[in-house]
């Protein structure tokens, strides 16, 4: 802590701006504002992406924020989203899955605890190109894929009983698990694909304005889709 300086605690204001939007992500699912309350989710999420990219770029990565980040985490992605989820179903007069909801943050903050005892124990060690199951933001934006869905799509299928019980289910046993997920400080790029892949960020930054759930959508889809991708590039390396 002596050794912080006002440079390495420029990041940590983006994790705490993160951490005040998955808070007000709640005060707003509690009154039943589900759009802008998914909405901060996703945003926290971005910010969540930022901060340790500028901790990298000002060289000012330290443990402290190292803890920060996994502390702010476990409540913006942790257990917000479930929280959302349960007061979600609430309001569609299905009980039952408050069971789900400890699972998750149980899950959730197992997964943290994980990955900060590696981080620190085997730093060398590290794969930065995998994750070991996803982490905690890819897990909330699975988690309220279904919602999403729902707001671009209306379709009923969500709204189902035994769907919206059993569903949380997924991300947290992905978050445990030991499948192996693309992490994006590990990805790189050919020169030759330079052109399309900024063609393909400006196509996603204008479908994001323009029609915000549809682009979330598609994104969340992509990313779990290269799952299967992972696994067989993890097992062939």
């Amino acid at each position: 802590m002596k050794k912080l300086s006002l440079r390495s605690l420029i990041p940590n204001l983006f994790t705490f701006f993160s951490l005040a939007l998955g808070l007000t992500a709640l005060k707003f699912a509690i009154e039943n504002k589900w759009q802008v309350s998914v909405s901060l989710v996703v945003f926290a999420s971005f910010l969540d992406n930022i901060d340790g990219k500028i901790a990298r770029l000002l060289k000012s990565n330290s443990n402290f924020g190292v803890e920060l980040d996994s502390l702010s985490d476990l409540i913006s992605f942790g257990v917000t989203p479930a929280i959302i989820v349960y007061l979600w179903s609430k309001s569609l007069m299905i009980e039952g899955v408050w069971a789900m909801v400890i699972f998750y943050a149980i899950c959730s903050s197992s997964r943290l605890a994980k990955f900060n005892v590696t981080s620190h124990e085997n730093k060398s060690a590290i794969n930065i190109k995998y994750f070991s199951g996803i982490s905690t933001p890819a897990a909330a934006g699975l988690t309220l894929l279904p919602m999403m869905l729902n707001f671009r799509f209306n379709v009923e299928f969500f709204l189902n009983e035994y769907f919206i019980k059993f569903y949380l289910l997924i991300p947290s046993i992905l978050m445990i698990s030991n499948i192996p997920t693309f992490s994006l400080k590990g990805i790189k790029f050919e020169k030759k694909l330079i052109p399309l892949i900024i063609i393909l960020l400006a196509s996603f930054l204008s479908l994001l304005i323009t029609d915000f759930w549809l682009a979330m959508i598609i994104l969340i889809s992509v990313y779990f889709l290269s799952i299967p991708l992972a696994f067989y590039d993890f097992k062939k390396s």
